[in-house]
């Protein structure tokens, strides 16, 4: 949580603090594109890290890498440095996010898993909650002390950093063992002999969803401003309103789940969220954009604690770090091509085009999701003996 709040910070304020110093929304898409890099070119390695080193740390170095990551992009005035640090930073956010899942499916029975994942992921939209509705105003108050809006946006953010410091402590008293099976690691080449078909299945949506978040979603605070000139304070609020409504979306998803399985619950949930995206493409009414936007961030990110947990349940202990890796890889791959490119889009003809490119990308995994996985139905806090998982033929 206190390391989302740094990461939270940032994704409310750098980018307005980025076009405040100079900055173009191309390069801003360049930084954001050079962070994904990182998470990729570091995701493998972490994962064959998992079953030889202490989870314990691995996570206090990766939140003390994401404190200095984003001191330097704040700090520093040289666009080479600042991409240099957001690749710095990307690395350091994949060791906590490969480790997270089968930190969890480690330390949870079957029964308990949904909730477990759902209330971790809650945890991290907390910290949203609690970082847009202060840190917009904040910065207005910190605008009013200095005299300066570029000195205010330097301060929130170093301020953000350093609760990713104090996270660094509290994982200093995370249990120490390895989260994977330490004398069966599982190298690549092996695994996908023998279930390279159903990691293709398990990461290629994320893939397809990176892509479409990657045209649009960062660069959302900026649609506020651009589209209807709100202030980062105002901005910070509808954010903050927007981590509410996903974490009751979040806390939801479990008994969803429960009655409809994780794959409808995943499938149903995303293609709800579309016609929300396609208001914030046409409309010019603040009022409807600010519900589509809400209601769009709810129902879009209820599924992913699910699709996390239908993941790790599909998978062996001695696989889950490298499966999770690349399902990051997805994601991160395809929003480091996309983020470029969506700002490029942004700077040179608006937001339309990117949201609809956006809602075709979600359609087409939302698809491929059902398709792959109709036939392997889990339900939530059913074990496989019980009836958790339903009989298939693939």
């Amino acid at each position: 949580m206190l390391v989302g709040m740094a990461w939270a910070t940032f994704m409310l304020l750098f980018n307005l603090y980025m076009r405040e110093r100079g900055f173009t929304e191309g390069v801003i898409g360049q930084v954001l594109s050079m962070q994904s890099i990182g998470m990729v070119t570091m995701a493998i390695p972490v994962a064959m890290l998992v079953s030889r080193q202490s989870a314990r740390g691995m996570l206090v170095m990766a939140s003390l890498g994401v404190a200095g990551g984003f001191t330097m992009q704040t700090l520093v005035d040289s666009t080479p440095f600042i991409l240099a640090a957001s690749f710095l930073t990307g690395g350091m956010l994949v060791v906590a996010h490969v480790i997270s899942a089968p930190f969890l499916m480690a330390h949870s029975t079957s029964a308990e898993r949904t909730h477990v994942f759902s209330l971790s992921f809650a945890a991290m939209l907390g910290s949203g909650l609690i970082t847009h509705f202060g840190a917009g105003s904040l910065h207005e108050l910190l605008t009013g002390v200095t005299g300066s809006s570029l000195e205010a946006y330097r301060w929130v953010l170093l301020l953000g950093c350093s609760c990713a410091v104090v996270g660094s402590i509290v994982f200093s008293r995370v249990p120490s063992g390895v989260v994977g099976e330490r004398d069966k690691p599982r190298g690549m080449r092996e695994f996908w002999d023998t279930k390279g078909k159903l990691l293709f299945k398990l990461t290629f949506p994320f893939f397809l969803v990176g892509m479409g978040a990657g045209l649009i979603i960062p660069f959302l605070n900026l649609y506020f401003q651009d589209r209807f000139g709100l202030t980062p304070q105002t901005i910070g609020v509808y954010y903050g309103l927007v981590q509410a409504s996903m974490i009751i979306g979040v806390l939801i998803g479990p008994e969803l789940a429960r009655r409809w399985g994780m794959v409808r619950t995943v499938v149903l949930t995303e293609w709800a969220s579309l016609p929300f995206m396609l208001i914030l493409a046409f409309t010019g009414n603040l009022p409807l954009a600010t519900a589509a936007f809400l209601l769009r961030g709810a129902l879009m990110n209820l599924g992913v604690p699910i699709a996390n947990n239908y993941m790790m349940e599909r998978v062996g202990l001695a696989d889950r770090a490298l499966v999770n890796s690349w399902s990051r890889i997805a994601w991160s791959l395809s929003w480091a091509v996309t983020t470029v490119i969506g700002g490029a889009m942004i700077e040179h003809g608006g937001y339309v085009l990117p949201l609809l490119l956006a809602c075709g990308l979600y359609v087409a995994s939302s698809l491929l999701y059902f398709i792959y996985f109709r036939k392997v139905e889990i339900y939530a806090g059913r074990p496989a003996e019980s009836g958790g998982i339903r009989p298939t033929d693939e």
